[in-house]
C-alpha cells in the first residue's frame, strides 16, 4: 500500500492515517483532486471544509454519497450497502443479517424500487435526517 502524503511546497507530511481518522475511517480518495489517493494541502483543506459544521447540507450529502459509493459507479447499490453495514459493524455480522439490513434500507429509501439509491434519493434521505449534519463533521 502506498503512503499518501500532503505535498505543500517542498515539505511532505505523512497524514494518511490522520486523514482516514478524520474521514471516519472511510476512504479519502473522494477528497483527492486527482483521485490518486494522495492529498495536496488544498485537498486537505477542502476535506476540512466539507466536514465542518458550517458546510451546507447539500455539499455534505454530495461527499457522503461519494464516500459510500464504494464501487464508484455513481449509485449506491447492494454491494455498497453490504460494505457499509459490514464496516459499521466491524464485519461481525452473519451474511443473512447484513442482507436483512440492506433489504430494509432499500425498502425504506429506494423510491423508484430499482435496487439502487441515486444521489437524489440519498440526498432526500439525508435531508430528513436531522442528525446527519451533526454526525458528518470533524471537530478541529
Amino acid at each position: 500500500m502506498r503512503l499518501n502524503v500532503i505535498q505543500y511546497e517542498s515539505h511532505e507530511v505523512q497524514v494518511y492515517d490522520e486523514c482516514r481518522r478524520l474521514a471516519g475511517g472511510y476512504d479519502i480518495l473522494v477528497f483527492s483532486e486527482d483521485q490518486s489517493g494522495d492529498m495536496t494541502f488544498s485537498d486537505y483543506l477542502d476535506m476540512l471544509s466539507v466536514m465542518s459544521m458550517q458546510a451546507p447540507k447539500d455539499l455534505k450529502a454530495a461527499y457522503a454519497f461519494k464516500i459510500y459509493d464504494f464501487n464508484d459507479d455513481d449509485e449506491i447499490d447492494r454491494t455498497d450497502l453490504d460494505e457499509l453495514v459490514n464496516r459499521v459493524t466491524g464485519f461481525r455480522m452473519k451474511t443473512e443479517d447484513v442482507d436483512g439490513i440492506v433489504d430494509e434500507i432499500l425498502k425504506e429509501c429506494d423510491m423508484d424500487e430499482n435496487g439502487t439509491l441515486t444521489a437524489a434519493e440519498f440526498e432526500d434521505i439525508l435531508h430528513k435526517s436531522p442528525e446527519f449534519s451533526a454526525n458528518f463533521n470533524i471537530e478541529v
